[in-house]
């Protein structure tokens, strides 16, 4: 009798484990048959559903070589490629950006430092 509220406490746990098995297993199966709907919209998710065109095999098939050139050089744009195109940046926001460069890679690996994942200088 001591073990009684062990075992109802297993029975519920294994129970809901069971209960979260099913239902992920059912999501699955349906993930194919049910389209994803994005009702987000903005600068964020048009660049999304942008990038993502370039993905899209149907889109890829119906757009000429030099649609696909014009894409991928938008997306590839660096700050030097927008100044020769006449998109000029003030130098604080130049020194800014080289300054988060410099700080997310790590001086002695070369990889990504544990202040690229620092939130709280992101916000």
């Amino acid at each position: 009798m001591n073990n009684l509220d062990i075992i109802i406490l297993s029975t519920v746990v294994i129970t809901l484990f069971t209960v979260f098995a099913i239902a992920t297993y059912r999501e699955f199966l349906n993930a194919d048959k049910t389209p994803i709907i994005s009702e987000e919209t903005g600068p964020r998710a048009t660049m999304i559903k942008f990038i993502g065109k370039l993905f899209d095999a149907e889109v890829n098939k119906k757009m000429s070589i030099k649609q696909k050139k014009i894409m991928y050089a938008a997306v590839k744009r660096t700050i030097a490629d927008m100044e020769s195109d006449g998109v000029y940046f003030p130098e604080d926001i130049k020194i800014e950006l080289e300054n988060k460069r410099k700080d997310s890679i790590c001086e002695y690996s070369g990889l990504p430092s544990t202040k690229t994942y620092d939130i709280d200088k992101i916000h």
